[in-house]
């Protein structure tokens, strides 16, 4: 195990920090990953979160789009920790609560190997400042470092934080695989009696309620006088709101976990009673999520998509869907039983169907079908997408075809080392050959 992760950490600093992200990614969490599976357990939840974390981190092989493939690699840090160390503990937590007790499962080393260390440890500090001077002072002395056949210094700061961020998630997960953590008990508080939960839900229902039905009145049935009063264009009135209908609907949420944990439902009525508000407050909840989604249509078709609306776009979406999950907890035992994993699972997977979808391309697509009915583009903003744009880009006329691609012409020029092979870049330099 310890062997294997230093390979990964040695491994991602040699080919990381050299050039843009690519199959040289996937080749260290496959890396990790077996470090990781010959210290856990086959459990089904190691092998289905494992699976979609080593899936998502190999998207930086696929996708050029770099936040994109930081979401990405975000989520497959956070996978693969569940998938070591389920709910045991907060799960960014674990290879760190793991590495605190690493030290007692790492041998010793050997005695004679000690005063070597200190050797080589005060070698570096006395050469290094000589190293600098003479570096600094002859042009040819400092010639040796560009045309040394090792790799260029500029790049050691990069590669040793690689390194150590590599070495410290694999032996963490590792570690964590193997020790058996425990949380410490949550304290129960008192319960709330009937009335005081049912009426608070009945109150928050009924202002629901109400604000949805004023959505279907202005957004959904045309009643622009409402509009003109406030002053505001269709457009504008659509963007205004759409975080703070957001916002509510992650509230809703907070409200229906208190609900749950506080009530007193030692009746079947009250465990009816408490399940029909909180399933009304889904069902209007959803309509609110749609709502703020086709204010962000709205806004959309009169300005064009850009990646923080498509992003806004596709977390209303995946409330919309947690919320759909909570109804049918509600309805179907299994579904209540493993609510957790299917959580985990469900935005695991959601998260790689959007990458997958390639989300930059996705815009510049829409974009272009704007300019065709619109005649408007903006080409600054084209310009400054990644790679993953440039095939649907490529369907623009000319002369505003090569206007538009000239950018992505100069940063594609350029060659990259075998371990940055991504598909999306290559796609991308054929397209931009053929549209000479």
């Amino acid at each position: 195990m310890r062997a294997l992760a230093l390979l990964a950490a040695v491994v991602a600093a040699a080919l990381v920090p050299h050039a843009p992200l690519g199959i040289d990614v996937p080749i260290v969490a496959a890396i990790v990953a077996v470090a990781v599976i010959t210290s856990a357990s086959r459990s089904l939840d190691a092998v289905l979160f494992g699976s979609l974390a080593l899936a998502l981190a190999c998207l930086p092989a696929w996708l050029d789009a770099g936040w994109v493939v930081a979401l990405d690699l975000a989520a497959a840090w956070l996978l693969a920790t569940v998938a070591v160390a389920g709910r045991r503990l907060l799960a960014p937590l674990a290879p760190a609560r793991a590495l605190g007790d690493a030290p007692a499962l790492i041998p010793s080393p050997p005695r004679d190997v000690i005063p070597a260390a200190r050797g080589v440890l005060l070698g570096s500090l006395l050469v290094l400042p000589f190293g600098a001077l003479f570096w600094s002072a002859d042009a040819a002395f400092a010639q040796l470092g560009s045309s040394a056949p090792w790799p260029s210094l500029s790049l050691l700061p990069g590669r040793v934080f690689v390194f150590v961020l590599v070495l410290l998630a694999a032996l963490g997960l590792a570690l964590a695989a193997r020790k058996v953590f425990t949380d410490p008990a949550l304290p129960t508080g008192p319960k709330l009696d009937r009335a005081e939960w049912a009426i608070p839900l009945l109150l928050l229902d009924a202002l629901f309620l109400v604000f949805v039905v004023v959505q279907a009145t202005v957004l959904f049935g045309g009643h622009r006088h409402v509009l003109e009063t406030a002053g505001l264009t269709y457009a504008e009135y659509a963007r205004q709101g759409f975080w703070q209908l957001i916002v509510a609907a992650a509230l809703a949420l907070c409200v229906i976990a208190a609900a749950l944990r506080l009530a007193s439902v030692g009746r079947t009525s009250d465990r009816l009673l408490l399940r029909g508000l909180i399933g009304v407050l889904c069902l209007l909840t959803l309509l609110i999520v749609a709502s703020a989604v086709h204010r962000l249509h709205v806004y959309e078709d009169a300005f064009g998509l850009t990646r923080e609306r498509l992003a806004a776009e596709t977390f209303a979406l995946g409330l919309g869907g947690f919320f759909v999950l909570v109804l049918l907890a509600g309805l179907l035992p299994a579904v209540r039983s493993s609510f957790g994993r299917i959580a985990i699972a469900g935005s695991a997977v959601g998260l790689l169907a959007f990458s997958i979808s390639n989300p930059d391309g996705r815009i510049a697509a829409r974009n272009v079908d704007r300019w065709r009915a619109t005649g408007d583009l903006d080409v600054a903003y084209a310009q400054g997408l990644s790679a993953d744009a440039v095939p649907a880009l490529a369907e623009l006329p000319e002369p505003l075809r090569e206007r538009v691609l000239a950018p992505y012409r100069s940063r594609l020029a350029e060659g990259e080392p075998w371990s940055s092979a991504n598909r999306s870049r290559h796609r991308a330099r054929s397209v931009l050959r053929d549209s000479t």
